[in-house]
């Protein structure tokens, strides 16, 4: 009986999880700058500036980039900043990952917590969130199918392999001159960038990855007048990303990352300080997936002869569904009447934070929190930047064919659009595009067939019938493969129309 093989690349979680480390230390004011009289701001953004394997842990490294308001101890000035960071590492054992496998990994900062020293000197604490996810791939040979020649019966069974089509990173970097609007005042001093990622988008063609999206830059800016003004605009980018084993149909899952920001002001044709210099430093992880559906040979066995089969256990993930939904989330933010009033919003940052994602019954329960941050100008002298929190819950069910349990749901959740506007009411209508997509995933062990061999039966001459009644348990086919008759056979000599529908105790005529 000749087995008929193909190779497939199989994938295998061999960790996923979080964790947490911290970053921070002591700032000292630059001479350039003021005495500190009040924080009124601090921003905190973290990334990942290299990952590794070694030695059975995962050794992550990164760095926090902070931006830091504050009204000075001077009549001169009436807020100023500092941009500085801190470098942060961490290792996370995983005894099973070695250095051939992959490793994705991501930093948000949680919490960022200061305290004034004095009026030189602050002190930051930052904690930041850390996600790994390390992937094994390998080349395994799987039995699809065998020899009819030989009138050899086979079992089969489609499942579905998560083939790792491609992890890699790519990095990039957009340049653009900002003009200030001439309804604005020109610029006597920038005083931060705030850029998020968003209206993502991807497409596979064969062997490249095409990445779409846009750069939300807000600036803000002192004029020469010393009041606190602000620009917005939207860079959009497309990126042309080349991975030799991408296809048409892959299915990507992309982590962005801001890396850093140089922005610079330089004078117009007039001579006014009115163009911003802008590059954006930019990453983009990338794990690519080929979703195969194959059809591989579970047993077989060749009539009226002894067939022995040689199995290995292979460890598999098979992803039995994909659910997605995209979904328009609607917030009205009334603020607190400690806060400051607001003159104008200047930007809104809305991160998501899944805290549930159970799969059962056919059914996937996402829940979690969007934690959104405005952020505003007022005409209070004692406030005149401020910042407002909310949490806004949300919880969506997603439903996909139901196989069974002991299944794990890789969930994933993005804002992919934010929009924002003050009423008239003094409110700010928030709304945004919240996308969640998760893989529904088996794991399983099977005894994967790497050969067979077949002798004589020992009774090769002895032909009849054999009268069997149905046991507990018992399949056509484990009839068929313990008599070593061709299946058929057993259908046609009892005239059975269902094969599924055998009863305990049913009488079966088997020609041996």
């Amino acid at each position: 009986m000749e087995l008929v093989q193909d190779t497939f690349t199989v994938s295998r979680t061999v960790c996923r999880g979080t964790t947490q480390t911290m970053s921070g230390g002591d700032i000292i004011v630059p001479d350039t700058k003021a005495d500190i009289l009040k924080i009124i701001q601090v921003d905190a953004d973290a990334h990942i500036t290299d990952r590794s394997i070694r030695d059975g842990k995962l050794i992550l490294s990164g760095r926090t980039d902070l931006k830091i308001l504050y009204i000075p101890d001077s009549d001169s000035d009436k807020i100023c900043s500092i941009i500085s960071s801190f470098d942060f590492s961490q290792d996370i054992s995983c005894k099973n990952a070695d250095e051939d496998m992959h490793l994705l990994a991501s930093a948000n900062v949680s919490r960022a917590e200061f305290s004034v020293i004095n009026s030189r000197k602050l002190h930051i604490k930052a904690i930041i969130a850390l996600g790994y996810e390390v992937t094994d791939t390998a080349e395994e040979s799987v039995v699809t199918d065998v020899d009819e020649d030989s009138g050899a019966q086979a079992k089969r069974e489609t499942i579905n392999l998560q083939n790792i089509a491609d992890i890699c990173a790519h990095s990039f970097s957009i340049q653009e001159n900002l003009e200030i609007p001439g309804s604005q005042p020109p610029v006597k001093e920038l005083l931060k960038a705030d850029i998020q990622i968003s209206d993502t988008e991807y497409k596979t063609v064969t062997g490249r990855i095409i990445l779409k999206g846009a750069l939300s830059v807000c600036l803000l800016y002192i004029s020469d007048e010393n009041n606190i003004e602000h620009i917005c605009a939207e860079l959009p980018f497309t990126e042309v990303v080349d991975s030799a084993g991408v296809g048409d149909d892959c299915a990507c899952v992309i982590d962005y990352a801001v890396s850093g920001a140089d922005c610079n002001v330089s004078e117009d044709p007039d001579g006014e300080r009115r163009v911003i210099d802008v590059e954006i430093n930019a990453h983009a992880q990338i794990k690519a997936t080929d979703n195969a559906s194959v059809e591989i040979v579970t047993d077989c066995f060749e009539p009226y002869k002894h067939t022995e089969l040689i199995k290995e256990p292979l460890d598999m993930e098979e992803i039995i569904a994909s659910p997605s939904s995209q979904n328009t989330i609607k917030e009205i933010v009334e603020f607190p009447p400690s806060a400051p009033p607001v003159k104008s919003v200047y930007n809104v940052v809305m991160k998501p934070y899944l805290t549930k994602s159970e799969a059962r019954g056919g059914r996937l329960v996402c829940e979690g929190r969007i934690e959104a941050y405005i952020l505003y100008l007022s005409d209070s002298a004692e406030n005149p930047v401020y910042s407002v929190r909310r949490e806004i819950p949300f919880g969506y069910v997603l439903n996909y064919d139901d196989q069974g349990s002991d299944l794990t749901a890789n969930t994933r959740a993005q804002i992919r659009h934010i929009a924002y506007n003050l009423n008239s009411a003094g409110e700010v209508e928030l709304r945004c595009v919240l996308g969640i997509d998760a893989d529904i995933i088996r794991r399983r062990r099977e005894d994967i067939i790497t050969g067979a061999e077949v002798t004589e039966a020992d009774d090769d001459n002895e032909r009849g019938i054999v009268v069997y009644f149905v046991q507990p348990g018992d399949t056509l086919w484990n009839i068929a493969k313990h008599y070593a008759v061709p299946l058929e056979n057993i259908i046609q000599h009892n005239e059975i129309d269902d094969s599924d529908n055998l009863q305990i105790g049913d009488r079966l005529f088997i020609p041996v």
